[in-house]
C-alpha cells in the first residue's frame, strides 16, 4: 500500500475511533448511572485524561453524597483538580474531604495535599501572601495532628521556603524608606526588621544599611544638638554592625561613611570651642 494511502487511512481510522470515544463519552454523560460515571471518571484519571475525569467527577461527587461511594468521589475530584493545577479548588476539596470523613485511612494524606495545595498556590514574595500565612497555619495543624508523619521531610521544606519568602518581604518592604531617601523612617523600618529577624540571611544588609542610613539622616540635618545626638546614634549603630560583621562585604563603605562622621563631630567641636 502507497504511503499516501496508508496515511490517509490511519487518519481516517484516528478520527473514527475519537468519535466513536467522545460519543460513548457523551452517552455516558447523559444516560450512566452515578456509579458507572465515577468508574469510568477513575479509569480516566488514571489513564491521565483528567478533563474528561473532572467532567464525569464534577457530576456524581454531589449526587454520591451519602452512599458508599461518596468518599472516592470527592477524593478524586481534589486530585483531578490537584493534577489541573487549580490549586484553590483542590485546597477546598482535599479540607473538605479530612473534614466529611474524620476517620477515612486518607486522612492523613489529604490533610497533606490540603496543605501541599496552598504551597503551590503560594505567589513570589512581593505580590499578596495571604495563600503563604494560610499554608503556613494549615502545616502547624497537620504536623500538630501527625507530628512523624511520613511527609515530616516535604513539610519541614515547605516551611523553610516559605518562612524565608516572608521574611524577603518583610526586608523589602523595610528597605523601602531607604531607596526613597526618607531615612528616619528607614531606621526606625530597618530596626524593627532586625528584631523580628536578627538572624536572617538578610541581617548583614540590614545593619548596614540602618546605620548608612543613620548616617545620612544626621548628615543631612541642621548643625545643632539633634544632629550631634544623630552622627552619635550612627557610630553606635556602625559598632554594632562591625562587631557582627566583621568580615563583611559593605566594610570598606561602612568604614569610609564611619571616618567621615568623626571628621564632622570634630568640625563641629573645633567650632563650639572657639
Amino acid at each position: 500500500m502507497p504511503f499516501k494511502s496508508f496515511a490517509i487511512l490511519t487518519i481516517g481510522l484516528l478520527i473514527a475511533f475519537l468519535q466513536v470515544s467522545c460519543g460513548n463519552f457523551n452517552k455516558l454523560q447523559k444516560t450512566g448511572t452515578p456509579q458507572e460515571k465515577l468508574s469510568k471518571a477513575i479509569e480516566y484519571y488514571n489513564g491521565g485524561d483528567y478533563y474528561k475525569a473532572g467532567v464525569l467527577l464534577e457530576d456524581v461527587a454531589p449526587i454520591l453524597k451519602g452512599k458508599d461511594e461518596a468518599e472516592d468521589a470527592l477524593y478524586y475530584l481534589a486530585n483531578n483538580y490537584f493534577k489541573q493545577k487549580q490549586f484553590m479548588m483542590s485546597a477546598f476539596y482535599f479540607k473538605d474531604f479530612y473534614l466529611t470523613y474524620p476517620r477515612s485511612k486518607r486522612v492523613e494524606e489529604t490533610m497533606y495535599m490540603h496543605v501541599y495545595s496552598l504551597y503551590q498556590n503560594s505567589p513570589e514574595f512581593n505580590l499578596d501572601q495571604t495563600s503563604t500565612f494560610e499554608c503556613l497555619k494549615a502545616l502547624t495543624v497537620f504536623l500538630t495532628r501527625y507530628p512523624n508523619t511520613v511527609y515530616l521531610e516535604e513539610c519541614n521544606k515547605m516551611a523553610d521556603e516559605l518562612n524565608n519568602k516572608l521574611t524577603h518581604k518583610a526586608f523589602q518592604h523595610s528597605m523601602m524608606y531607604h531607596k526613597v531617601g526618607n531615612y528616619k523612617s528607614a531606621v526606625v523600618a530597618i530596626g524593627n526588621f532586625i528584631k523580628e529577624h536578627p538572624n536572617s540571611k538578610y541581617a548583614e544588609e540590614a545593619y548596614y544599611t540602618r546605620f548608612t542610613a543613620q548616617y545620612h539622616l544626621a548628615k543631612n540635618s541642621v548643625q545643632g544638638k539633634t544632629q550631634i545626638n544623630r552622627f552619635h546614634h550612627a557610630i553606635e549603630h556602625y559598632q554594632i554592625f562591625a562587631d557582627k560583621f566583621p568580615e563583611s562585604k559593605f566594610k570598606g563603605s561602612a568604614e569610609v561613611d564611619y571616618d567621615d562622621i568623626v571628621k564632622q563631630l570634630n568640625e563641629i567641636k573645633s567650632v563650639k570651642s572657639k
